[in-house]
């Protein structure tokens, strides 16, 4: 593709990739595009009445509805949590269940969370800063509070691991954590393994992915009778849209 291109050649270019690329792709792709001309000081060509249409022809012609992780409710998280060992690595993995929960942070953002952020809050528990997120590329960051029950976990998994700054979850090799943060992937696997080591079925596990702390806790407040506004708030959402797709499961009585 030539640069600079114009909108008919990116408009031409959705409309032969509409049959291979989902839309999610192709929006992808455009917004590679509309950065490339911006930082060679081009005008945006992804800015036109024709690309917007090209666009919207895709859409209409592959549907898709998100897929959704299994949402992991309080129930089972005790359950994944009454799974974990009762080594280093258990201690970590059942004090990951119980932050990743609380926070309704993204698997991203519960690796990325650092011990020396956790500060008392005046609940008689603790607060931890969640330094950056997907939706706050500025890393505002947004702060979440733990419940006295995670708050017990938390300080076995820290006091076990001798951790006072740094790192909040760390890998474990030989029985020693190491000084750095998890992977991402690693929330997955952790949250995949202890869902086997509970004798959830075959199905269940594959549903569960490393977003389900984050769906289950948003579900499990809204079973708990929390309105959509606070609900918000303790996952960071800006857009309403998200989180109503993300309760959509929720099984409310509407009869009482």
């Amino acid at each position: 593709m030539p640069l600079p291109t114009t909108p008919l050649i990116i408009a031409s270019y959705l409309a032969a990739e509409t049959a291979r690329l989902k839309p999610s792709t192709l929006k992808r792709k455009l917004a590679g595009i509309r950065k490339v001309h911006r930082l060679l000081d081009h005008r945006d060509p992804t800015d036109h009445v024709e690309v917007d249409l090209a666009l919207r022809r895709a859409r209409r012609l592959k549907p898709q509805r998100p897929k959704q992780a299994l949402g992991i409710t309080a129930n089972l998280r005790d359950q994944l949590m009454g799974a974990c060992g009762s080594d280093l690595t258990g201690l970590r993995d059942r004090a990951l269940i119980a932050v990743g929960f609380d926070t309704l942070c993204r698997r991203g953002e519960i690796v990325a969370l650092r011990a020396e952020d956790l500060e008392p809050n005046h609940f008689g528990a603790l607060s931890i800063l969640v330094r950056r997120a997907k939706n706050d590329p500025e890393g505002t960051g947004r702060i979440a509070h733990l419940s006295v029950a995670t708050v017990t976990v938390v300080g076995e998994w820290l006091s076990a691991a001798g951790i006072t700054s740094g790192p909040l979850f760390r890998p474990i090799y030989c029985n020693i954590p190491i000084h750095r943060h998890l992977s991402p992937m690693t929330v997955t696997r952790v949250l995949k393994k202890l869902a086997a080591g509970a004798q959830f079925d075959a199905i269940t596990v594959e549903k569960i992915s490393g977003h389900s702390l984050r769906v289950g806790a948003a579900q499990q407040l809204v079973m708990n009778g929390v309105q959509l506004l606070p609900i918000m708030r303790a996952g960071g959402w800006r857009s309403m849209n998200v989180v109503a797709r993300y309760i959509e499961n929720v099984d409310v009585n509407v009869w009482g």
